[in-house]
């Protein structure tokens, strides 16, 4: 299947479950991720929240989406959370959801969490194999 499938997976699940490990520990949480057009993942932080030094210590993560028909996405990627006032600007145009808890893209609270992925698969519900997309 094409990216226009995981996109529709996506665009019907309501959040995303990202997935770290530190010191070999995997922790999970929830996230509402925007999909850039040049196929990234991205959502904000705040400067003050645990994830930063888990990101920092282990960049590679995992994120995984669930639709109300219970189609599944699964990315593999790099973080980064570098991203300056260009990316945060254009991050609050993807996700004005993000005005409640930000307010500008100069709010040194703010941090730009962006996901580059190395694998993208996808499966229907049920006991089936996941099929791979090109990147």
């Amino acid at each position: 299947m094409s990216m226009s499938k995981v996109r529709e997976i996506i665009d019907n699940s309501q959040f995303a479950v990202l997935a770290t490990s530190v010191n070999g520990q995997p922790r999970v949480r929830p996230m509402k991720f925007v999909v850039t057009e040049d196929f990234k993942f991205w959502c904000s932080t705040v400067n003050v929240s645990g994830k930063i030094k888990e990101f920092k210590q282990n960049n590679r993560v995992e994120i995984c989406w669930v639709d109300s028909k219970k189609n599944q996405v699964r990315v593999e990627g790099v973080l980064d959370i570098s991203g300056g006032a260009e990316k945060k600007r254009k991050l609050f145009e993807l996700h004005p959801g993000m005005r409640g808890l930000f307010k500008d893209e100069n709010d040194p609270k703010l941090v730009h969490v962006e996901v580059v992925p190395t694998n993208v698969r996808w499966k229907e519900p049920g006991f089936c194999e996941y099929h791979s997309v090109g990147i």
